[in-house]
């Protein structure tokens, strides 16, 4: 029930508005926008205080002027089987001692109402620790461009990502929470 630590490599291309103004048709035609990339973490936490994937999340939610229910199709950081329960009611898609329930009703299934971890997480593919993070994204930019095959989410136009890493006390050292979104 615990991701292995793998070997992998990613890689993406980003670029500002500007730039992207000058590449061929077809390079715009699949760019994904960057609607907020917020970080949390280096602190030892009371027992009462939000955690970091929270703080991120309200964070990148804020920056983005978006809510948990604006968002389409979401990978996090699922490095054990319970972290995509924990994960979604920390950062507010479902409400606190729901997600057990949100997952096994079929919520964040394909079809459901908000696909989660469609590539099969950590826990399927592998957990290659530098690389995980950016594989989630590129994950996220197959669903916004409709080029994920049959694990295509329908009709994803914002996505969010959530990855942590890290200890530090109870809590994760850092999370970072990025929400993403296709290009009209």
């Amino acid at each position: 029930m615990c991701a292995p630590i793998s070997d992998g490599a990613t890689a993406v291309i980003l670029c500002s508005e500007n730039v992207l103004e000058n590449l061929p048709p077809r390079a715009r035609a699949r760019a994904v926008k960057v609607r907020a990339s917020q970080l949390s973490g280096g602190k030892y936490r009371r027992f009462d205080e939000p955690g970091l994937s929270r703080t991120a999340a309200n964070k990148a939610f804020a920056t983005a002027k978006l809510t948990p229910s604006d968002i389409d199709v979401v990978e996090l950081h699922d490095a054990c089987s319970f972290a995509e329960i924990f994960q979604l009611e920390t950062m507010g898609f479902c409400l606190p001692g729901r997600g057990g329930e949100f997952v096994e009703t079929r919520g964040t299934a394909l079809g459901g109402t908000l696909p989660v971890n469609l590539s099969g997480g950590l826990v399927s593919k592998g957990h290659p620790i530098g690389a995980t993070g950016l594989s989630m994204v590129a994950e996220v930019c197959l669903q916004l461009r409709g080029e994920a095959g049959p694990r295509q989410a329908q009709q994803a136009s914002v996505g969010l990502i959530e990855n942590g890493g890290g200890v530090m006390g109870f809590d994760e050292a850092v999370c970072a929470v990025t929400i993403l979104e296709k290009s009209s």
